[in-house]
């Protein structure tokens, strides 16, 4: 729960935002979830745990390219190899439909 002791993760979107849209998966033994909204052109990817978000996995950019462009952060990029990261940009633009 966010809170006072536990501030909400910088950057992570607020639920209350107009035409935000999350879905969740699970991927490489990572809980995601994908957030998007109508306004960003992006399919954002945080780390789940506890129904917490703990970390910035990375964007997927809503453009028309094949495999759909993907940003790790660093943390994500060395757990994560190159089909992997194909993978998991394939999965989240299959969501980017509203």
């Amino acid at each position: 729960m966010n809170g006072p002791d536990n501030p909400p993760l910088s950057g992570y979107p607020d639920a209350e935002t107009i035409g935000l849209r999350i879905e969740e998966i699970e991927f490489e033994g990572l809980h995601i979830r994908m957030t998007m909204t109508r306004a960003i052109r992006i399919v954002q990817l945080w780390e789940m745990v506890d129904g917490q978000p703990v970390g910035w996995i990375g964007n997927v950019f809503r453009i028309d390219s094949e495999p759909p462009c993907i940003y790790l952060g660093h943390r994500y990029e060395a757990v994560l190899a190159r089909p992997e990261r194909h993978a998991l940009a394939r999965l989240a633009a299959k969501r980017w439909k509203f």
